[in-house]
């Protein structure tokens, strides 16, 4: 038993594990979110607040005693910033402070970025990453006011997702290590340059062409270049081939087969002569 085990874990990708920890963690934070607000009524202020820092404390410790650059030490790590927001959240609640989502998101977006400098965890960073778009995305769309709003708004959440590119890529050539958490920023950043909807439709294109091409001459793998040919094939498709009128929906539907077929075979031979470096 213990040698089929063993072969079965060698077979696992290296980022499974952590996966798998950092999903435990957040299903526990969920089950404790879930405990507090059933209870709520019955709770009285100080239960309120010590249940997420008795949490913050018990985990801190747990990732101070594994270690930071342990596999337990980093899901202890990130469920402190868990911890972290279930904190924020019974403070909006309990003194009316949680009326806008954006200053929930600003002060954990605040919290958030002085413990990932301490533990130095990319999944740290990317919750931080993830807050921060929140509160961007809070901020100017919940509220917005009028066009000059909207287009601050796609420009900021545009430029933050850009620089956590370029910050995250900049840290994987020190590494070497993979980066595939890239993709989160280069995800917010197409989504960005769209502007939901409003935006600049070759901004989005030029956007994931440039990006298309560092990821195919600097050798950042094929999961990155597979994701910059992916987004170029939906916006097209949804651009230009959704509007075929002739010959009904086979045509629209085999001349979207056919870019993604096409895609994909490019995705291929580039990667094959650029090498892989995931």
């Amino acid at each position: 038993m213990k040698e089929f085990f063993a072969s079965f874990k060698s077979s696992l990708p290296a980022w499974s594990a952590p996966l798998c920890g950092l999903t435990g963690a957040a299903l526990f934070l969920a089950g404790t979110v879930c405990f507090v607000a059933y209870n709520w009524a019955a709770l009285g202020t100080l239960y309120k607040f010590a249940l997420p820092l008795l949490g913050l404390l018990v985990c801190a410790c747990g990732a101070y005693i594994k270690g930071l650059d342990s596999g337990t030490g980093k899901v202890f790590s990130f469920a402190c910033g868990l911890f972290v927001g279930l904190f924020w959240v019974v403070y909006g609640q309990v003194y009316q402070s949680g009326a806008f989502v954006y200053e929930f998101c600003l002060a954990w977006a605040l919290s958030l970025l002085p413990l990932a400098l301490l533990a130095g965890n990319r999944w740290l960073w990317l919750l931080w990453a993830a807050v921060s778009n929140l509160y961007i995305i809070s901020y100017y769309w919940v509220p917005m006011a009028d066009a000059s709003d909207f287009d601050r708004f796609f420009w900021c959440l545009f430029a933050l997702n850009i620089l956590c590119f370029a910050v995250s890529e900049w840290v994987v050539r020190r590494s070497g290590k993979g980066g595939w958490f890239s993709l989160f920023f280069l995800a917010w950043a197409l989504l960005a340059g769209v502007g939901f909807g409003n935006g600049d439709f070759w901004t989005a294109v030029c956007l994931m062409l440039l990006l298309g091409v560092y990821a195919w001459r600097f050798k950042r793998g094929v999961t990155q270049l597979a994701f910059c040919a992916l987004a170029l094939d939906v916006l097209l498709a949804e651009r230009f081939i959704s509007g075929l009128r002739y010959g009904g929906d086979i045509v629209t539907v085999l001349a979207v087969l056919a870019v993604f077929v096409l895609s994909a075979g490019g995705v291929y031979v580039l990667s094959r002569q650029g090498g892989e470096n995931e």
